[in-house]
């Protein structure tokens, strides 16, 4: 039996304003500011990012004639600091938001900018979510354990997603990219199990089809990528992974309307940032999904499946157990996820029998 789901919102929001992914694509960033009438941006980066791309982004801007003010942000997207950002007199005298860097500064760009009523262009310097294009942001407490999800009313104006720079990503970040945009089919799949057609929304049924698509060609094209980015070559192979892993995974999200596609895996990066927030602290968001969606296969009832893509995770230097991001393989350990797991909305309208299925899914992944 699927566990039950239910929209986040009435509106399919499917897509951004405009997404442009090309070579030379930051370049077009002071057209994309002046496209939406503004002159004056407010560049968020992080100490990594603001070197590989965001002091760029801001000297496009200003030999374009348009303003620009730089803020380094280092810590979690966090909804006091954005609060505490937008009432800044820096901030209000900016009437545009650009992000550039990873998903948590993306996230934290779309929550200060939706907050504060103004326009967000988003600049991956890495595919490894969808949060450049999804309007949502993801949000953590000072102790970096996730608090929520803010679904934003309003979509990102445009995404920047320059492949000068996305092809010279760790093939650490690319490769949790790919496992994380994996995770909308194999947990879309859950959704949808047992359900006759008629009682399958249409929007979640065309995230499946489309889900499928990009898991074959992330896995397929996934091996080649991640040679190519190591050696920095922009190539056919690292263009397709990025593009599946932002836009048609941020796609297949707006189509299931931000959450009908969550479930075990999801809850498992959840749990662990909530449990064990130093341990897992410097983990990526799709090395954690990934070893959930180990749990998810088996409690899909797959687990030859489960153990073939674990070998797989393996191989492409990925966790595949809870004890592979370091933390403790015991009893109270899974009883403290089975817990956790069991009371949230992935495990809606489900019965006794599925309740020991997921323990048995949990305890395959200590």
């Amino acid at each position: 039996m699927a566990t039950s789901f239910k929209a986040v919102d009435v509106s399919y929001r499917i897509g951004c304003g405009r997404y442009i992914q090309e070579s030379g694509a930051l370049n077009l960033l002071p057209a994309e500011v002046r496209r939406l009438g503004k002159k004056h941006a407010f560049v968020l980066a992080d100490s990594v990012t603001l070197p590989l791309a965001g002091e760029r982004a801001a000297e496009l801007l200003r030999a374009d004639g348009l303003q620009a003010e730089v803020c380094v942000y280092d810590l979690f997207c966090c909804q006091e600091e954005a609060k505490r950002l937008i009432a800044s007199d820096a901030f209000r005298a900016c009437d545009i938001v650009v992000g550039v860097g990873g998903g948590n500064i993306l996230d934290y760009a779309k929550l200060c900018a939706v907050w504060a009523g103004m326009p967000v262009i988003c600049a991956p310097t890495s595919s490894a979510t969808c949060a450049a294009f999804t309007p949502l942001s993801v949000t953590y407490n000072e102790r970096f354990q996730t608090v929520g999800t803010v679904h934003h009313l309003i979509e990102v104006n445009a995404v920047v997603a320059d492949m000068d720079i996305l092809c010279r990503q760790p093939a650490r970040l690319l490769t949790a990219g790919a496992y994380d945009a994996a995770a909308k089919l194999i947990e879309t799949a859950q959704r949808l199990k047992d359900r006759p057609e008629e009682e399958i929304n249409i929007g979640v049924r065309a995230a499946y089809e489309l889900s499928k698509f990009t898991y074959r060609r992330l896995l397929e094209d996934l091996p080649q990528a991640r040679l190519d980015v190591q050696a920095g070559k922009n190539t056919k192979a690292v263009y397709d992974v990025v593009y599946n892993a932002i836009a048609a995974t941020g796609a297949v999200s707006g189509m299931a309307r931000g959450s009908n596609q969550t479930a075990i895996a999801h809850k498992v990066y959840e749990i662990s940032r909530v449990l064990f927030p130093d341990t897992v602290r410097y983990r990526l968001h799709g090395e954690l999904v990934a070893t959930g969606l180990v749990a998810q296969l088996h409690y899909n009832g797959e687990p030859e499946r489960a153990e073939e893509f674990r070998a797989r995770l393996a191989g492409d230097g990925m966790p595949g157990r809870l004890s592979d991001i370091g933390l403790p393989a015991t009893e109270e350990t899974l009883d403290a996820y089975y817990q956790k797991l069991l009371v949230s909305s992935a495990m809606a309208g489900t019965d006794a029998e599925e309740h020991a299925r997921l323990r048995r899914a949990l305890a395959a992944i200590l």
